[in-house]
């Protein structure tokens, strides 16, 4: 991708061309034969979303007086292992075991809460857009380590718990956000094909990162379940994604508007104190209206041809040619979006998130509390 000419300037113009065309309108009408998410899986999904928040508390203590809080917890779990400094490709996280579980049930629940990005090493893990080789597709490589850190650590702890406890099977829940989620679904994937009579593995993550080929993906949606926030950026984003979201952005023609922009502030300077000078200048000159008049259209005619001169030729012709992504989001994906009343939910395909949206959201929607909690209380009301 040859990024000489690029304008940083063109970013503003193309956010505000994508604020006119990607509105609430435009995201019911790409909802509208998608299937919507019921009450029920809203509220599973909320109290999922509180236990993998509660991964980036930075103390085993604090983690396991919010765990006892039963004001936002539906269970009450036992921390039994915890890991609250992150290492590269050894995110923190922690497990639990559900307490006051009954006796006669022939499953273990047990809990795994993987922190998302909380540091240098896993910023470093999420830079990572190279994909690996992974059970005949493709899997994101830093994360795919991730996971099988997480395997690798407790895979003997679980299968000795389970046999004290004279249990058939470990129902093992894995939750995570972000970089968290990814690693989540990794060791979900792990543990499922490779020891599911032992294993009954659910996977919950939110703001999940591109991890997985189209068809790996759509063989996790019976245990995978990935929640994205409005225009949350990380789950759409991937080398070839960023590649076409700058085609985008340097093949639009944001002449006409800059030449606007320009218009207004040269008839707002004309109103100021500055512009009143200007007058006061004009009359002593000539007192003719007309060639009062006549400067500011010199002065926009002035700034049409520079901005033909010295913007446009840097503007790329456009061009169909984009990169076919080969990384999406894992297992059967949950979107909520903002339909212009409230807040919508819809079940789409993984590879619904193929482009980066550039929206003013876009970042914030990515965080727990600015993003999908706010979005959560706003369904839950």
């Amino acid at each position: 991708l040859d990024l000489r000419g690029f304008d940083p300037t063109s970013i503003f113009y193309y956010l505000e061309n994508e604020d006119a065309v990607k509105n609430p309108s435009w995201k019911r009408r790409k909802h509208r034969y998608c299937k919507g998410v019921d009450a029920t899986v809203v509220k599973d999904l909320n109290c999922a979303l509180h236990l993998a928040e509660t991964s980036y508390y930075n103390s085993e203590e604090k983690i396991k007086k919010r765990l006892k809080d039963r004001t936002i917890m539906k269970d009450e779990w036992e921390v039994i292992y915890c890991q609250v400094d992150s290492l590269p490709e050894k995110p923190s996280h922690f497990l639990a075991i559900k307490k006051g579980q009954s006796r006669w049930s022939s499953q273990l629940e047990v809990l795994v809460s993987v922190s998302g990005t909380n540091s240098v090493p896993d910023l470093l893990t999420d830079a990572l857009l190279d994909d690996a080789d992974y059970r005949g597709g493709k899997a994101h490589a830093g994360i795919l380590r991730s996971g099988r850190y997480l395997v690798k650590k407790h895979k003997k702890l679980l299968l000795s718990l389970l046999e004290k406890s004279n249990k058939k099977q470990v129902k093992l829940t894995l939750v995570g956000h972000s970089l968290g989620a990814g690693a989540a679904a990794i060791a979900g994937i792990e543990f499922h094909d490779d020891d599911k009579d032992r294993f009954d593995v659910q996977v919950v993550g939110f703001g999940c990162p591109a991890i997985l080929s189209k068809g790996l993906s759509e063989q996790t949606k019976n245990y995978i379940t990935t929640v994205v926030a409005d225009a949350d950026m990380i789950p759409r984003m991937s080398a070839e994604t960023i590649g076409n979201v700058m085609l985008d952005i340097m093949e639009f023609d944001w002449t006409p508007m800059v030449k606007r922009d320009i218009e207004d502030a040269l008839r707002e300077v004309k109103k100021s104190v500055a512009g009143f000078l200007l007058i006061q200048e004009d009359q002593q000159e000539d007192s003719s209206p007309a060639v009062a008049a006549e400067k500011p259209r010199i002065a926009q005619a002035f700034v049409d041809k520079t901005v033909e001169k010295y913007i446009k030729p840097n503007i790329r012709n456009a061009s169909s040619q984009r990169l076919n992504p080969i990384l999406h989001p894992p297992g059967t994906c949950v979107h909520f979006y903002r339909d212009g009343v409230g807040i919508s939910g819809s079940y789409v395909p993984c590879d619904f998130f193929s482009e980066i949206d550039i929206a003013r959201t876009m970042v914030d929607d990515h965080l727990v509390n600015k993003g999908y909690r706010r979005i959560f209380l706003e369904v839950m009301r």
